[in-house]
């Protein structure tokens, strides 16, 4: 249900409700019901942020990593077999760097 805009209007419907019972107490019904809209625009809003939020957290690292086949190793030894050691690390360094960075 997280991962719905149905969620968004449960969670907002909440917020404008308790606002509009919480606001009636003190105020008239027209300015409880304005309090009440606009309280379920800032609960809706707030719900979009936390299903965004858990997305985010549970997003699928797997698909992230691409996992070489043999043909793939292959094709890399040929390249690096081309260049002299000088060219192999810079190509080390510059893929440590990029690692690095994706772990940041």
């Amino acid at each position: 249900m997280v991962r719905t805009w149905k969620f968004n209007v449960i969670f907002a419907l909440f917020g404008c409700i308790v606002a509009f019972f919480s606001s009636l107490l003190q105020n008239s019904v027209s300015t409880s019901i304005i309090r009440a809209l606009i309280a379920f625009v800032i609960f809706f809003v707030f719900a979009f942020i936390i299903r965004w939020m858990m997305a985010f957290i549970q997003k699928d690292v797997s698909t992230q990593n691409m996992s070489f086949t043999s043909s793939d190793e292959i094709e890399v030894e040929q390249m690096v077999e081309n260049l002299n050691e000088e060219e192999q690390h810079k190509v080390a360094e510059y893929i440590r760097q990029l690692l690095n960075q994706e772990e940041k």
